[in-house]
């Protein structure tokens, strides 16, 4: 059914279920898992170039960080987990790279957020689903553990 998942992880709980959800269905269905994780906040008028380059490596530093993390978790499903990082608008840059994976499924985590921002703004989730080819699954943290049951009762697995 699948065959290449992307799991896009930014640190959050969220990003960490959406991980565990996707090695569940990456060892299921035999599919390549790919994590992404998108920097988004570098400078945008930076005095200095050393300011750029200092903001990148705090950022870099971080996501070596969340990427063993969601490695660790991808392995407790026993699945097999490459990570990838990019620059740019969260949004944007996931649509971008599902494409260029040719990815049928992209897993993201929920967050809350206020209402007047989701009405002014949008979500990743809303505007990735959107502008995807490949489907979209939102997970939950708190019902994570309830999805992966879900699954084993659709499926019939174990």
């Amino acid at each position: 059914m699948h065959e290449v998942i992307v799991v896009c992880v930014d640190g959050s709980p969220g990003g960490y279920a959406a991980v565990a959800e996707a090695a569940e269905l990456a060892c299921r269905f035999n599919a390549r898992l790919i994590s992404l994780s998108v920097e988004e906040k570098l400078p945008k008028h930076p005095a200095t170039m050393g300011e750029v380059d200092e903001s990148k490596r705090e950022q870099d530093w971080y996501f070596e960080g969340v990427e063993a993390k969601a490695a660790g978790i991808a392995r407790e499903h026993h699945a097999t987990l490459t990570s990838e990082v990019r620059m740019g608008s969260a949004a944007e840059a996931i649509v971008r790279f599902a494409t260029e994976v040719g990815a049928d499924l992209v897993v993201l985590g929920y967050k809350e957020h206020f209402r007047i921002l989701n009405l002014v703004m949008g979500t990743t989730a809303r505007k990735v689903s959107a502008a995807a080819n490949a489907s979209v699954l939102i997970v939950k943290t708190a019902r994570a553990d309830v999805g992966r049951q879900r699954l084993r009762e659709l499926y019939g697995l174990k």
